[in-house]
């Protein structure tokens, strides 16, 4: 894997975590190694989409919780919602 590529991916890393200060070294990181504008909006893109599909999963889950029904992730089945038949 290359330099570029794994300061992409921290990018994904940092935005999808909320962490300002790494978002800010990775994308410095990133274009020094070459990065474009569109691959790094392209990282910023897909991890917002993570980090988006993380907290209304998480809120769903709470509510079940709350309403004492089980939580499909941690059900026989269940799934963290990236692959065929997930259920987050």
């Amino acid at each position: 894997m290359d330099v570029k590529l794994k300061e992409l991916i921290a990018i994904g890393a940092a935005v999808a975590s909320g962490c300002e200060p790494c978002l800010r070294t990775h994308v410095d990181g990133a274009q020094a190694a070459g990065a474009d504008a569109r691959e790094i909006e392209t990282a910023v893109n897909i991890a917002r989409a993570v980090r988006l599909q993380a907290v209304t999963g998480f809120d769903d889950a709470a509510g079940q919780v709350l309403r004492g029904e089980p939580i499909p992730v941690l059900a026989a089945g269940g799934g963290c919602g990236c692959g065929p038949g997930c259920t987050c």
